[in-house]
């Protein structure tokens, strides 16, 4: 619900002060207004001359890859009097400077990073930290006045890593906007966790109002024209208009709420066109590139869905596509007219292409437009406003990028590319202005501000450049280098003992308790780690900041966090290594607090490292009891106690195929995955994270196994491996072009072409290389369709040619061969008299089990020849695994599917496929709407049912679960319950664990098997094959659907840990819209 915090308070809408003469020689917030509209009625001078520039570290946004959430890609400064503010993504500070010379005035640390710009109103500074807090400061001294936690009073400040930097469960990422003395930010971008929407009194910092209930909202209007619960994400810089707040949401479309209550107006989705960057003018909000939302109901400009009534479809109808409540097709095209463009009352002006542009909005029309969508005459709608004029500049043509355009008294700054140029503006404003002066800058601009009297533009390699009247000898701040090491002292020797002890190089280290913090520049300078420091002394903490994070080796690789070392919320699973310089600090008399500790260590070794004395240190580890410390060793070193947890989790498992095993179940045994589910990290970037095209089923699915996800970058044909517990990337390696693999903890095997590479899992080098002795010409082209890894044997399914369409004959080999695991030894080969299916090749304990059958592109072939093809066999052979010799086979006469057409999701579902259950030595299989099981020893018939529903099974020990989510019983076939688990919604598949069922629903879902309850994610989608994975004690989501324009909020992969406390944060009953 909204939460009225201040019964009794009224805040007047002043509408003059939103729409009207808001125009100042001030830029106190991001495009100086709340509409955002990039106008200063402040005349700057004739001639601009560059005064003093400052450096600032390159950005790093959050979302690099994704354009559409890149509100954060530049540094956006503002303007309060005669200094500037401005926030840094990289080390969570406030930095004010003076306007005329550049000097740093103060500068304040949160405990995150700060993505978004400030806003500064009557003397103070706000701003919102990815550390869940909005603050407010004095401006000229930089003295905190106030600040308001974006989540809960009564939640923990609980963190997890966001975007590879330790951050809330609640990062304020709805960039604050300042209105008639009310401050509006939100908090909040996991809607499964909670999304919380605020309004706070500017002076006093009193919360006016709470809207919590927008993380779950049924009914949504999201892609493909269906109705999903969904939720928002609140991402970009917020706007508000006399009664209206507006909230951008990521990559979605933003969302209205009533700025005196709080309560939501109205929240569509969208199918494309979303994005974070939103600006208003009138009525109309332009968001990003495409997208033009009318605020009177909150749909796009062009969609024709509400005036449609009756006849608007409800679902995807392709009759329909010009109906749809998110418009399908393109209805914006007039260049320059965008999140980008100056509003200046009724008329937008914009650059593109260096051209630039002036368009008259009051006179902007619908209309609708003709078009043929599969082969039907439809009607979608466009929105056009009229042109005013065009001036092409020296710069047109060039094919350069434009991102930065203001308005400032009679003129626009823009630019094309690194050149900056100002217009005069005509005094009529339907005639073109001229170009007034042009300069050629360093590096791109990516904004810029007018305040003071002068230009402020802020370029793309981090910098501030000054331009004034005045002409002066220039001032360059430059960013501090590496700063000289310290001299050898006794934390050299702690350093060196407890890296020793990490028996770790790389990976989170963190250093909870300080003294001085010498330690923590210790191991940054001899080791790799990312360092994470600690402590409740602000002292401490800041001049580590303003030292070791300055250092140009360790800014990147740093973060400290104000904080009590015994109470801090550290995610599970992070460290690679935990030390103290003051063990005291940690509080362990305090038992619980060690097993936190303990928690927060990474599997599979991860060390808790303690400077004690012996007597200590003997109490210590004598209280470290197996049964309470799971998988715990200890051990002492250089009077340094440690406590390692060593090996997997307990209860977890592996995911060594993309099938999930080599017997092709599609089920994880990892007990660890259930509900509740929390997020543990997201984010893709450089060294974080994995993000792959969508293909639709074309390339491998992820593995998990030892720790790390192992997932192919098919564009790159890239394979890449990433820490399952911190979405660091360990290593990548290039393959050929047809490779596959499976990973297993001790070894990932890759067939590529005629050989089969044995790579360390570790570190990605080839321990070893076996060939295939393959009795084709050198010069015949080999790919490999597909690899299974038993107990003693590689599988290899391989085909003669480099197709790699899945309607080609992706899925379709050739020849098996079979070589020993340990030595590589060729131990057989057998060709297909037919061809074999990937689906239908599967290994367990001492057998190959396989179906040697027509291919449905064959089966199409013959049957547009009018051959008889209902009975065509199946021949399904068990093979001995280490022989190759036939143990049985039996040949089926199933009738095949009748695919018109060879997409990938008939093939994948229709098509012969083969799972094999060692619980019950069962061999199951099918095709088209028929399921069998057969004895697997002997071949026979167990079982045959006209079980419907899309393979791949999930199955399990007991039962296995088809694609409309029906159970069935293996031994018998029978159904179990006629009630469906789930309902998929996008091309892919559903896999399954133990506890939890895993899909795309629209959005990313899991399902609790027990109880039947559904967990939407609501604000992200998988990929269009599967690409959730439950291993290891996680669940694992690499990002498999970039290129995808569906309006999901957020793109990025991402791991999910069980967490009791969250599941009251899900939202039970989501909000009626």
């Amino acid at each position: 619900m909204v939460h009225l915090r201040l019964l009794c308070v009224l805040f007047g809408i002043v509408t003059a002060s939103l729409a009207g003469d808001v125009y100042s020689a001030d830029w106190p917030m991001w495009r100086n207004d709340a509409l955002r509209r990039g106008v200063s009625s402040a005349e700057l001078p004739d001639q601009l001359t560059l005064q003093w520039t400052r450096q600032l570290p390159t950005p790093m946004p959050a979302w690099p890859n994704e354009s559409r959430l890149h509100f954060d890609a530049s540094y956006e400064p503002v303007v309060l009097g005669s200094r500037m503010f401005v926030g840094s993504m990289i080390d969570g500070s406030v930095t004010a400077c003076d306007c005329a010379s550049g000097d740093e005035l103060w500068r304040f640390y949160t405990n995150g990073p700060v993505r978004l710009a400030p806003v500064a109103f009557d003397q103070r500074v706000c701003f919102g930290s990815d550390d869940g807090w909005l603050y407010c400061v004095d401006a000229a001294s930089g003295g905190l006045v106030w600040k308001v936690s974006g989540a809960p009073e009564d939640r923990d400040a609980y963190r997890h890593l966001g975007n590879a930097r330790l951050v809330s469960f609640w990062p304020v990422r709805g960039g604050p906007v300042f209105a008639d003395g009310v401050v509006y930010f939100g908090a909040g971008i996991w809607p499964t966790l909670g999304v919380f929407v605020h309004a706070v009194d500017a002076q006093s910092g009193s919360v006016l109002w709470t809207n919590d209930n927008s993380h779950a909202i049924e009914n949504v209007r999201v892609d493909h024209n269906y109705l999903q619960e969904s939720g928002l994400s609140p991402q970009g810089h917020m706007l508000a208009r006399e009664d209206m707040l507006i909230v951008p949401n990521g990559r979605s479309m933003p969302a209205r709420f009533d700025r005196q209550t709080g309560k939501l107006h109205y929240f569509v989705q969208g199918y494309r066109n979303g994005d974070s960057r939103v600006v208003v003018s009138g009525d109309i909000a332009f968001v990003g590139r495409t997208g033009v939302v009318s605020l009177k109901d909150g749909r796009e400009i062009a969609s024709r869905w509400a005036s449609a009534g009756k006849d608007a479809p409800e679902g995807w109808s392709g009759p329909k596509v010009d109906l749809f409540e998110g418009p399908l097709f393109p209805y914006k095209f007039q260049p320059g007219c965008d999140y980008r463009s100056v509003i200046d009352g009724d008329v937008a002006y914009g650059v593109d292409d260096g051209t630039v542009y002036a368009y008259d909005l009051q006179r902007a029309t619908t209309s609708l437009q003709d078009q043929q969508f599969n082969g039907k005459d439809i009607k979608p709608a466009r929105w056009d406003a009229p042109e005013l004029w065009k001036l092409k500049t020296q710069f047109s043509g060039k094919k350069q990028k434009a991102r930065s355009l203001l308005k400032a008294g009679n003129r626009l700054y823009a630019h094309d590319g690194r050149n900056l140029f100002a217009i005069k503006l005509d005094a009529d404003v339907k005639k073109p202005g001229s170009v007034a002066w042009t300069k050629e800058l360093p590096a791109e601009p990516t904004s810029m501000l007018a305040a003071y009297d002068r230009l402020f533009v802020v370029t793309m390699d981090g910098s501030i450049h000054c331009f004034g009247s005045e002409t002066v000898e220039l001032r360059q701040h430059t960013l501090a280098g590496a700063r000289q090491d310290v001299q050898p002292d006794e934390w050299t020797s702690l350093a060196k003992s407890v890296l020793d002890a990490a028996a770790s190089n790389d990976g989170y280290a963190i250093v909870a308790g300080l003294k001085n913090g010498r330690l923590v520049e210790e191991l940054l300078t001899h080791s790799q780690f990312n360092v994470i420091a600690v402590d409740s002394d602000s002292e401490i903490i800041d001049r580590l900041r303003r030292t070791v994070g300055a250092d140009e080796r360790f800014r990147t690789r740093f973060q400290a966090i104000v904080d009590e070392p015994a109470e801090a919320r550290l995610p599970p699973y992070i460290a690679n290594l935990i030390v103290t310089e003051d063990a005291k600090k940690l509080k362990l008399d305090a038992d619980p607090r060690l097993l936190t500790l303990y928690d927060s260590l990474r599997p599979y070794g991860g060390a808790l490292c303690l400077p004690l004395d012996e007597a200590r240190s003997d109490a210590l580890l004598k209280a470290v009891s197996p049964d309470r410390f799971a998988g715990v060793k200890t051990e002492t070193a250089d009077q340094v106690a440690i406590i390692r947890r060593a090996g997997p989790l307990p209860g977890s498992s592996v995911w060594s195929h993309e099938t999930g095993d080599a017997a092709r179940s599609f089920f994880s045994r990892d007990d660890l995955v259930r509900a509740p589910l929390a997020v543990l990290w997201y984010g893709d970037g450089r060294d974080h994270g994995f993000y792959k095209r969508k293909d639709y089923g074309h390339g491998l699915k992820p593995q998990v196994a030892g720790g790390r996800l192992f997932a192919l970058q098919v564009a790159t044909n890239t394979l890449k491996s990433v820490d399952a517990y911190t979405g660091r990337l360990l290593w990548s390696r290039k393959l050929g072009g047809s490779a596959r693999y499976a990973s297993m903890p001790d070894a990932v095997y890759v067939a590529d072409e005629r050989e089969c590479l044995v790579l360390d899992p570790a570190t990605g080098e080839a321990r070893d290389t076996f060939e295939m002795a393959i009795d084709r010409p050198a010069e015949t082209p080999v790919s490999a369709t597909g690899i299974r890894v038993g107990d003693e044997i590689i599988l290899i399914a391989v085909r003669f040619n480099k197709e790699n369409g899945i309607e080609k004959g992706r899925w379709n080999s050739e020849l098996l061969i079979a070589l020993d695991r340990m030595s590589g030894q060729q131990l057989w080969s057998r060709p297909a008299e037919l061809r074999y299916n990937t689906a239908a090749i599967a290994v367990s304990g001492q057998r190959v089990f396989c179906i040697d059958s027509h291919s449905p592109e064959e089966i199409g072939f013959m049957r547009r020849r009018g051959e008889d093809v209902d009975t065509l066999p199946s021949t399904i052979l068990a093979l001995d695994a280490r022989r190759g010799l036939e143990l049985w086979k039996t040949v089926r006469t199933d009738p095949p599917a009748n695919l018109t057409t060879l997409h990938f999701m008939g093939l994948r579902t229709q098509d012969d496929w083969l799972a094999y259950s060692a619980e019950h030595e069962l061999l199951l299989g099918g095709r088209a709407k028929q399921t069998f099981a057969l004895n697997a020893k002997s071949g026979e018939e167990v079982w045959h049912k006209p079980v419907r529903g899309q393979q791949p099974l999930i199955l399990g020990p007991k039962t296995f679960i088809n694609q409309t989510g029906h159970t069935y019983n293996v031994s018998t076939g029978d159904l179990v319950s006629g009630e469906a688990l789930f309902r998929r919604g996008g091309c892919n598949y559903a896999v399954g664990g133990k506890n939890l069922l895993f899909l795309r629903s629209n959005c990313a879902t899991y399902v609790d098997i027990e109880s039947r309850q559904e967990y939407a994610i609501r604000n992200l989608r998988s990929g269009c094959s599967n690409s959730l994975v439950a291993a290891d004690g996680l669940l694992n989501a690499p990002c498999f659907s970039v290129g995808c324009v569906c309006n999901y909020p957020i793109q990025t992969s991402f791991a999910m840990f069980h967490m009791p406390q969250s599941e009251s944060w899900h939202g039970e009953t989501p909000l009626k819209q």
